[in-house]
């Protein structure tokens, strides 16, 4: 069992603006080439009558209400997941809407679908309203030339979202429905992940047609072909993440061999423990114990802090650092339970105990190591044996 709630990990990254308590993300390359693009689009397509202070204003406005209708379309995923007893951890404003993994884990084929669904369906209101706007106003107006875009804006967010490849929320969709034919989480995020290359690779055809075109056209193939490369980025991280917390819920600490970590008496000097320190880096945290109880933890951080020269008079248990405060989960946890309990913690590494005795140590490498190799087709462990 754990001995800490979890909670679903988000990296932590600074201070962020949040919106109904949920940060708001995008990475500083991303902004730069989204207001870069957006000032050229706006000079290119901005009408003949729409110069300098008005046209620095318009920018400014369909900039932010761009934003803004990704925030929306996010917001709806929140909406019904908060309805369904969960909730959305960020908006990503780099996805275009698209709901990633990381920012709504999938916990059943229901709730997923239903999620997914809400982000279209909230774009595609929001487009026919503001194309209402639009059409009751002059033409040419400002009015117009903010009310058009917007509307264009959203109606793509619904129409591409909806596309049924990774991560798009059509193709959360999808999976949701393979998920539930066929009870297999991991092999339905493969099937879409697929369908998900193939529309990238439709996608990429079509913006680089499109940009051949010139003019007002190469507007839209250049803001089409930077959607796919931020998607695709959100996409890979997110399908990475989802087969290791998949991984991880079908192995336990003691399935994966994480109950026997490597042991080094807490009187014995550095000098004379060097190599066993160095042996156990690939496999996890070294637990020091005195007199048979283990009674702290020890790795090369805490070594380099001690001079070399003093390695000979510095004992193991003199620089080991303290138990107290250091998560624990049970020998019988799930690997995905202890990742939420060290991500939890704020810290790098769990203890996984049996009963009151401590067996073990991981940190976040060795748990994924061990679920990378749960996950890894028995054919290819048959061929790396053979090749050995």
């Amino acid at each position: 069992m754990i001995s800490r709630p979890l909670q679903p990990h988000w990296p932590a990254s600074g201070r962020h603006v949040t919106v109904r308590g949920i940060p708001v993300r995008a990475s500083r390359s991303w902004i730069v080439i989204a207001v870069v693009l957006a000032a050229v689009s706006i000079d290119l397509l901005a009408a003949d009558g729409l110069r300098q202070f008005r046209l620095y204003a318009l920018g400014t406005l369909i900039a932010v209400g761009a934003i803004a209708s990704i925030v929306v379309h996010d917001l709806a995923h929140d909406l019904i997941a908060r309805r369904r007893g969960a909730r959305v951890h960020a908006i990503v404003l780099s996805s275009f809407g698209a709901l990633t993994d990381d920012a709504y884990p999938p916990e059943n084929p229901a709730d997923d679908a239903h999620v997914a669904i809400a982000g279209p369906v909230a774009s595609g209101t929001v487009a026919l309203a503001l194309g209402a706007v639009w059409w009751a106003v002059p033409d040419r107006s400002f009015a117009a030339n903010l009310f058009g875009p917007l509307a264009l804006i959203n109606g793509a967010l619904a129409v591409l979202t909806l596309l049924p490849g990774y991560p798009m929320d059509g193709g959360r969709i999808l999976r949701a429905f393979l998920w539930y034919v066929s009870g297999d989480l991991i092999s339905g995020t493969k099937a879409v992940a697929l369908y998900g290359q193939a529309i990238g690779f439709g996608i990429v055809l079509a913006g680089l047609l499109i940009l051949a075109l010139g003019g007002a056209w190469s507007v839209a193939a250049a803001w089409l072909l930077f959607a796919y490369w931020s998607i695709s980025q959100m996409a890979r991280e997110g399908f990475a993440r989802t087969l290791i917390r998949e991984g991880g819920r079908q192995v336990t600490a003691a399935d994966a061999g994480l109950t026997s970590s490597r042991r080094v008496a807490a009187d014995r000097t550095i000098d004379a423990a060097l190599d066993e320190i160095l042996q156990s880096i690939s496999s996890g945290p070294l637990l020091v114990q005195r007199d048979g109880e283990v009674v702290g933890l020890v790795s090369l951080q805490e070594i380099q802090r001690v001079p070399r020269i003093q390695w000979d008079t510095y004992t193991v248990g003199d620089v080991a650092s303290a138990l107290d405060g250091v998560p624990r989960a049970g020998h019988d946890a799930a690997l995905v339970d202890i990742l939420d309990l060290v991500d939890s913690s704020g810290g790098q590494v769990a203890l996984i105990t049996a009963g009151e005795r401590i067996v073990g140590a991981v940190d976040r490498k060795l748990v994924h190591a061990r679920i990378r190799e749960h996950l890894r087709p028995p054919r290819f462990d048959a061929r790396r044996r053979d090749s050995l």
